[in-house]
């Protein structure tokens, strides 16, 4: 009887039961876990203190690889800015050409034709006051050489002098400024002997055409000078780096120290390092027109003192509509800016250069965004044209973020 019932039950289960009420799909109450990927499976409970995982390059970053590595230069610096501070700053390469020691964002590098904005700007300050004006002739601003000033000068306006249009010799070629006679006396001295010298003399062309002149930031300096019985040194660092709290130094980087950069200049392919023992410098009486060096990080204050202005926000230095006034342009040139429209967007921008450095600025105030270039090498013009380009497609990426 055991054995009978012990067979009936095995009959009973021997095979599995049929499914006749499964499901078509998965009912939304149940959840199958995620399986975990091998990965998953070998990751430490928690990241070891040692463990560093290293940021994604920004579209900044890359470009300054990449731009550097293509073009052979020595260094190069970038740097994307907004009204409220920097968006980006990226930096890539060496001090020096064959040497390991790598660039910064607080290193100097000399600014060239920049500068013409930075003083522009101090001479801004003095018209606010009502110590200068724009209109100010040359007979005004120099009573003293009046008799004897070309009489094509004398209605000639300190504005003509920053913009360009004054008839002025361009001195911007080494020939022209080993022309400059060696005068004597402090470098305030010098502008006044020069002023005179060039005042003095035929103008190059008629007042009211464009042609780029540093001799015309030189002139106005000693105008300025004159007024105030300080330097421009003095002024600038009076007016614009103290208020701005940047550091500007005169001259060459390397004559502030032996850890910032050299200049290099580009021929034929060959990147030769420059040494300042050479004597080959911007001449004391136009240093206003290209002679401050300044660290990207420094400069890009002043870029935003006139990238807000530009966007109608008062700045410590000058009021929105004396920066606004600043970049009026008169022809092609404002006071220390090119003005044009770059892919249909209005643009205040500058390139500076002393055939050792190269440096650009560009703003955009209609995006909010301004993007400055430094390299420490000049004379390639392809890079040149290459990192020019680069600013305004940089624009338009960090606009759009």
């Amino acid at each position: 009887m055991a054995v009978v019932a012990l067979v009936a039950t095995a009959v009973v289960f021997a095979g599995p039961v049929p499914r006749t009420d499964a499901p078509t799909r998965l009912r939304p109450d149940i959840v199958i876990p995620r399986r975990p990927t091998s990965l998953e499976l070998d990751a430490p409970t928690r990241l070891r203190p040692d463990i560093v995982i290293p940021a994604r390059p920004t579209a900044l970053q890359r470009d300054v690889v990449t731009l550097r590595e293509t073009y052979h230069l020595p260094a190069l610096e970038l740097c994307v800015i907004d009204v409220n501070g920097i968006v980006d700053v990226a930096t890539d390469g060496v001090r020096k050409a064959g040497g390991t020691d790598a660039v910064t964002s607080k290193d100097l590098f000399h600014l060239g034709s920049m500068t013409k904005a930075m003083t522009a700007t101090m001479l801004a300050t003095l018209v606010q006051e009502g110590k200068l004006s724009w209109d100010m002739t040359m007979a005004q601003a120099f009573p003293a050489i009046a008799s004897v000033m070309d009489s094509r000068y004398k209605n000639v306006t300190l504005e003509q002098l920053l913009t360009h249009t004054s008839g002025l010799a361009d001195y911007t070629t080494d020939p022209e400024w080993a022309s400059i006679p060696p005068f004597t006396g402090t470098p305030a001295q010098q502008r006044q002997a020069f002023a005179r010298m060039l005042l003095t003399r035929p103008p190059i062309g008629p007042a009211g055409v464009y042609r780029y002149s540093n001799a015309g930031y030189a002139v106005a300096v000693a105008i300025a000078e004159r007024v105030t019985g300080k330097t421009w040194e003095q002024l600038m660092q009076q007016r614009v780096f103290g208020p701005l709290k940047i550091r500007a130094a005169y001259g060459w980087p390397l004559l502030c120290g032996d850890d910032e950069p050299w200049g290099h200049r580009i021929k034929n392919g060959v990147v030769t390092p420059h040494n300042p023992s050479d004597h080959y410098r911007v001449p004391t009486v136009l240093a206003p027109a290209g002679d401050v060096s300044m660290s990207i990080l420094d400069y890009s204050v002043f870029a935003r003192l006139h990238l807000a202005g530009l966007e109608n926000i008062d700045g410590s230095v000058l009021s929105a509509a004396d920066i606004q006034r600043l970049h009026e342009p008169v022809l092609e040139y404002s006071c220390g800016w090119h003005e044009e429209l770059i892919d249909g967007i209005p643009t205040s921008w500058h390139r500076g250069s002393c055939d050792t450095f190269d440096t650009f600025v560009l703003l955009q105030p209609s995006r909010d965004i301004g993007v400055i270039v430094f390299t420490n090498a000049d004379g390639d013009n392809k890079a040149a044209n290459a990192l020019f380009a680069e600013m305004p497609k940089l624009a338009g990426l960090y606009a759009r973020q």
